[in-house]
């Protein structure tokens, strides 16, 4: 029995790799972190397709990254990738557990529960034995229909209530330096700082060699910051991917009122919010 219930090994994946209904997509992104080659589209899982959130499955009309497209969108899009209703659905990126996690909420936005991240993604396969090829090109269409729900995806209006009524716990995924603002931020004229009232938990706190933590000690980072499964949490980021990290971690800890700010800092940090420094 595996501990995970929402990321599968690689050893699974090889070993399930030509099962029937299996889609296996690789979400990573053109813009590799710091110090890692990009490798998009030249190595891959054997038959996996690409799920570009960046320039494809996403709001083309939006100002800001990586956002969540309409539902018609997504369906359309997915379709080509031959997806279907019942299709199990194995997401990875080429830098370990990164970018995979966004593809995965994006298909929980959607209503597909069935979908799971590769923990490690593509070096835990290559690790593993695993073969690489180019990326698998389209082959036939797939029948998938959304059931979206809209609550996991929240706006920067719902935050700004938010900040009021203080329904739920804000989670930040940014290194600790860049929430309180003793980093400035990457991009040009971006604030330095975090959401007011919100929390530091950054992804990396969650990870170990580009695998996710056990389940228990992501319990334990939760409860760390008093946090229980009945809480309602909103994950925020730079744009709204590594948000997702956390979403997936909370997710597995056993948490459920979970929500992504699909604009994130990205948004908040150019627009004429309220910004806090420091972390308490």
């Amino acid at each position: 029995m595996r501990d995970f219930k929402h990321l599968v090994s690689a050893d699974w994946l090889l070993q399930h790799l030509d099962d029937d209904n299996l889609i296996v997509l690789d979400a990573s992104m053109e813009k590799p972190l710091p110090g890692k080659s990009n490798t998009v589209g030249e190595q891959a899982i054997p038959g996996a397709k690409r799920f570009d959130f960046e320039n494809v499955i996403c709001d083309l009309e939006s100002a800001l990254p990586n956002t969540m497209p309409k539902a018609e969108c997504f369906e359309r899009e997915v379709r080509k990738l031959g997806v279907n209703n019942d299709s199990t659905i194995v997401v990875y990126d080429n830098m370990g557990v990164y970018s995979s996690p966004r593809a995965w909420w994006m298909f929980k936005v959607m209503g597909h529960d069935n979908v799971y991240v590769l923990n490690g993604g593509l070096p835990a396969w290559i690790a593993a034995g695993g073969e690489v090829s180019a990326i698998s090109e389209h082959s036939h269409d797939g029948t998938f229909e959304s059931q979206h729900q809209p609550e996991k995806i929240v706006s920067v209006e719902a935050v700004l209530s938010n900040l009021e009524q203080s329904h739920s716990v804000i989670l930040d995924a940014r290194s600790a330096a860049r929430f309180s603002g003793e980093d400035a931020d990457p991009r040009p004229h971006v604030k330095s700082g975090h959401i007011p009232g919100s929390k530091s938990m950054p992804y990396t706190s969650l990870q170990s060699d580009g695998h996710m933590l056990p389940v228990s000690e992501l319990h334990d980072r939760f409860l760390a910051l008093e946090l229980t499964p009945n809480d309602s949490i909103i994950f925020s980021c730079g744009s709204g991917v590594t948000a997702c990290i956390l979403a997936l971690a909370a997710t597995e800890a056993g948490f459920s009122e979970l929500a992504v700010y699909d604009g994130s800092w990205s948004e908040w940090g150019t627009g004429d919010y309220p910004v806090e420094t420091g972390i308490e």
